[in-house]
């Protein structure tokens, strides 16, 4: 028998779905993250996803997340396959972008085609993650004329690294580099650690971005030059509960002791129905989001190869932004990935 409070809980991400859906459409302006590899799933949750572990294509901002394979299978490896990069090849280049060869128009193409490349022996996990785009804080011109943008215009390469100590402990560290093109912007570190008491995650992280300014993965995204996060989760079968705090150490920041919350539900191995929000601190904006995933690959992967953690092959997420009670910004990504 399902329980109330459950029942309760899934009317209520249906119910953001749609109102998500809806209130996107009368934004003031629109912007679309397409196609991004990496955070549909934490945008979906209103970026509530730090206690939570992920799949390559599937990142929260907390190293320690990262799954690859089941730490009992030995050494593997696996490659992280971005379709949808499809779609951003051959963009245009700004007057300022270098001039490129036909050796570097190839390796433009590879970089925008690969998500990652990964490395699992036993309770190490070891990733490169290539050309993810970002954005400098407060520049939403960066996603402006999405057509006629390259993914190569600001982006960051990352080297991630996941320890599993113990079944219910997994620290994690990340470097990322950015680049503007193929000049590099200075590099960003952060660390993690997730606990996993039954049924319960806890997750706690720490970034600090270089001088050159604080790179996001859009407009949601509020962290600072040195930022805190902490995080719980509730995660039952089918059903995930979350939330964090942002900026807990530096009260001076706008985004001090920001809150966020999500909830992601399964019905089906197929589709996974996802909602969040968040109160954007020391202003009167804040935002709703919401999102589906669609073909989890475990439901049809070998047993050797699933992974516990979703790991939808599609998934697409809206937000947008009030001020006032009135939509100012819509927002959405779509995420086409798959992991060999």
């Amino acid at each position: 028998m399902i329980h109330p409070a459950a029942r309760g809980i899934r009317r209520l991400v249906i119910a953001l779905i749609l109102l998500v859906s809806l209130k996107a459409a009368h934004a003031g302006d629109w912007i679309t993250l397409v196609p991004n590899p990496a955070f549909s799933r934490d945008l979906a949750m209103g970026m509530s996803t730090i206690a939570l572990s992920y799949a390559p294509q599937s990142q929260s901002i907390n190293p320690a997340g990262l799954r690859l394979f089941d730490p009992d299978r030995g050494w593997r490896a696996t490659l992280v396959v971005n379709p949808g990069g499809f779609l951003q090849l051959g963009k245009s280049r700004p007057a300022a972008a270098p001039e490129r060869n036909t050796l570097d128009q190839v390796s433009d193409g590879v970089r925008t085609l690969t998500t990652a490349a990964a490395l699992q022996a036993r309770i190490i996990a070891i990733a490169v993650f290539l050309s993810q785009p970002v954005m400098l804080a407060g520049d939403t011109a960066r996603y402006n004329d999405y057509e006629n943008r390259s993914p190569l215009d600001g982006h960051q390469n990352s080297l991630l690294v996941s320890l599993a100590l113990h079944p219910r402990v997994a620290v994690g560290g990340r470097v990322d580099r950015y680049y503007s093109w193929d000049r590099p912007q200075g590099e960003s570190y952060s660390y993690g650690v997730i606990l996993r008491p039954r049924g319960v995650r806890v997750g706690v992280q720490y970034q600090r971005f270089p001088e050159s300014g604080v790179r996001l993965w859009h407009p949601l995204d509020h962290r600072s030059d040195q930022t805190t996060t902490a995080g719980v989760a509730i995660v039952r079968e089918n059903l995930t509960l979350a939330m964090q705090v942002m900026n807990l150490t530096e009260s001076s920041k706008p985004a001090f002791l920001e809150p966020h919350a999500g909830v992601e539900w399964r019905p089906v191995r197929a589709l996974a129905l996802r909602a969040g929000g968040t109160q954007f601190s020391r202003s009167r904006s804040w935002a709703w989001t919401a999102g589906i995933g669609l073909l989890d690959a475990n439901w049809f992967r070998s047993r050797a190869a699933r992974l516990l953690v979703p790991d939808d092959v599609i998934q697409v997420a809206l937000g947008v932004i009030y001020s006032r009670r009135t939509p100012v910004l819509g927002i959405g990504s779509l995420t086409c990935a798959w992991r060999f």
